[in-house]
């Protein structure tokens, strides 16, 4: 009787070994996909907004000056950057490796990216010459906050996944896109304010 309880103890061990060291491998697979496919996702988003922050810094002018001009001689602002297109992720993103909020706020971009071109596609409408500052305005908002939205995803993935980045001292440069993006960003929502508020004032 001992030898068939010694014998299944023996099993039962056996199994647990099994299934710790399979539970193991399989966290060793997922974290490994989950670290390829951040990094692929980084290079990614840090792309797009570059992107993002050369619309932003797109005001219609072209050394100072409206680009445009009509055949009359007349002035007028015409974008000098064409907008990304939405984030079209590869293939070969393991979504199922990643932790599910990073994967959410990754895959929302692109919906994100086509809110805004709807926007700014609605907006244009109502965009009169020189100024168009109905287009100018909204697209120039809209993808600072998108850049923005890509640079933070990227500092997150970046801590999940253990992802070193180098300093601005060691990329050789004191600027950062991020502060940029946020004082833009600033800047649309006091200019909006000040708007409403003459706005007001005419009632």
């Amino acid at each position: 009787m001992m030898e068939a309880w010694i014998g299944l103890g023996g099993v039962i061990v056996g199994s647990m070994i099994t299934i710790t060291k399979d539970v193991w491998l399989s966290w060793i697979d997922r974290r490994r996909d989950g670290s390829y496919s951040a990094i692929r996702l980084i290079f990614i988003l840090e792309e797009y907004a570059d992107k993002c922050i050369d619309v932003v810094g797109d005001d219609g002018t072209a050394q100072g000056q409206p680009a445009g001009r009509t055949d009359d001689g007349e002035e007028y602002l015409v974008a000098q950057v064409q907008s990304p297109d939405p984030i079209d992720f590869p293939d070969d993103i393991v979504w199922r490796s990643l932790k599910g909020s990073l994967m959410h706020r990754t895959l929302a971009m692109t919906t994100k990216a086509r809110s805004t071109n709807r926007y700014v596609s609605a907006s244009a409408e109502n965009a009169f010459p020189p100024d168009y500052e109905e287009f100018f305005e909204p697209r120039r908002e809209g993808y600072a906050q998108l850049g923005l939205d890509a640079l933070e995803l990227v500092d997150d993935l970046r801590k999940q996944y253990g992802i070193a980045t180098k300093t601005r001292s060691e990329l050789g440069s004191e600027w950062d896109p991020k502060a940029h993006l946020r004082d833009m960003l600033d800047r649309f929502e006091k200019h909006r304010n000040r708007d409403r508020g003459q706005s007001n004032d005419l009632l």
